[in-house]
């Protein structure tokens, strides 16, 4: 039952409670230069007052909801990652908006382990297999929802982990059952003035590759690099 690394993504979230959905257009993002012009959207964006989506051709997205903006992209079949743009995407829109209430950023990597051919059974059977065998695994009438959430202080960095039992689903292909590694750096920004709280803001970003690093190197452990 030997996993396979099949999509990795990288995120970088934003907490700016003042942040407003309806401004991430795409007249916005290119008229303000965070994004490129010649990018060109995967499908129509979603725009409400509560959440708005812009998906672009090459892999990135970004959503804003409640007081969130996320930059998404993915780096399949890319490790370590090579020249990721969300992390200058991020950058440049904090610049667009600089008078915004920022909070807190994070560093959020995930990594999607396949188990082809072995069952669907196989991504719960992974995730028990990381405990000794014991009677509540088989407890109750079906099968148990396998979920791990995990903390750990990596170099004075908190970060947590957790692996769950997902269906993925890729293009046309059929839906087969993943394990989910879903990382999480947070970055509360403490500064007492704007300024102080962009400058920690801009270095939570600029800290991407390191986290990642770090992330990657637990990843391995599990997976037996």
């Amino acid at each position: 039952m030997s996993p396979t690394l099949a999509i990795q993504e990288l995120a970088i979230a934003i907490a700016a409670p003042d942040s407003n959905p309806i401004l991430l257009t795409p007249t916005f993002l290119k008229g303000s230069g965070i994004v490129p012009q010649d990018w060109e959207l995967a499908r129509q964006p979603r725009l409400t007052p509560q959440m708005a989506q812009v998906a672009f051709t090459n892999g990135i997205n970004l959503i804003t909801q409640a007081g969130t903006m996320t930059f998404l992209e993915s780096l399949s079949g890319k490790n370590p990652p090579t020249d990721p743009k969300i992390p200058d995407l991020a950058q440049k829109y904090i610049n667009a908006l600089p008078q915004l209430d920022y909070r807190a950023a994070a560093i959020n990597p995930r990594s999607f382990l396949t188990f082809p051919d072995a069952g669907d059974d196989a991504a719960r059977n992974y995730i028990k297999a990381l405990f000794a065998p014991a009677p509540w695994q088989n407890a109750g009438s079906e099968p148990m929802k396998a979920n791990l959430n995990l903390t750990y202080t990596l170099e004075n960095r908190k970060f947590n982990l957790t692996l769950s039992e997902v269906k993925l689903q890729r293009d046309e292909e059929d839906p087969q059952m993943a394990v989910l590694f879903s990382g999480n750096f947070p970055n509360p920004l403490e500064g007492e003035s704007n300024g102080e709280k962009l400058e920690q803001l801009q270095q939570a970003i600029a800290q991407w590759q390191q986290n990642w690093d770090s992330y990657r190197h637990l990843l391995g452990q599990f997976l037996g690099e």
